[in-house]
């Protein structure tokens, strides 16, 4: 009986934890898309779509797909693209590196160092690493630090609304 009912306590602590990290995927693809809406991107990189790619993260790639579908990023249509590897990652606006593949920061940076694209990590202190933005957890909320220089740097301007709403890093 014991038993039984350690392992129901085990089974309904693994489901939350998976509706936990579930939601985070969600309000981590919220936020990509709200940062669509105030960074703004020089014209000679626009399209018809504006184009976010995924690398080493299919829940927020899955989350994005489902706000893609009814929102766009001004009169744009929003393209999700996953990827695989630095390598595989095209023209971008935005490029989401999951935190499985936080070792790539570096890579992904010096490839793309001379475009107008904006790189989010989703591991604590990859700004210091060539990421604009890079999320983490602080109290138990989901927070991003941000880093104003690297945004410039790729030839695109943030609204002062994300660069106080993050926590400004060097």
């Amino acid at each position: 009986m014991k038993k039984t009912i350690l392992l129901l306590c085990v089974l309904c602590l693994g489901a939350a934890l998976q509706e936990m990290k579930g939601q985070t995927a969600t309000f981590k693809a919220l936020f990509l898309y709200n940062f669509t809406k105030n960074i703004e991107w020089p014209s000679g990189s626009n399209g018809s779509d504006l184009v976010i790619t995924i690398l080493g993260d299919d829940e927020i790639s899955t989350e994005l797909e489902k706000i893609a579908k009814v929102k766009k990023a001004g009169n744009k249509s929003i393209k999700v693209v996953s990827a695989r590897s630095v390598k595989d990652v095209g023209d971008s606006h935005i490029v989401f590196l999951g935190s499985s593949k936080s070792s790539l920061m570096k890579s992904l940076s010096y490839a793309h160092q001379n475009n107008p694209v904006l790189l989010v990590a989703d591991k604590d202190g990859l700004c210091k690493q060539g990421a604009a933005i890079s999320f983490l957890t602080v109290g138990g909320k989901l927070r991003y630090q941000i880093s104003p220089q690297t945004i410039e740097a790729h030839n695109l301007k943030v609204t002062q609304k994300i660069i106080s709403l993050g926590i400004k890093v060097q």
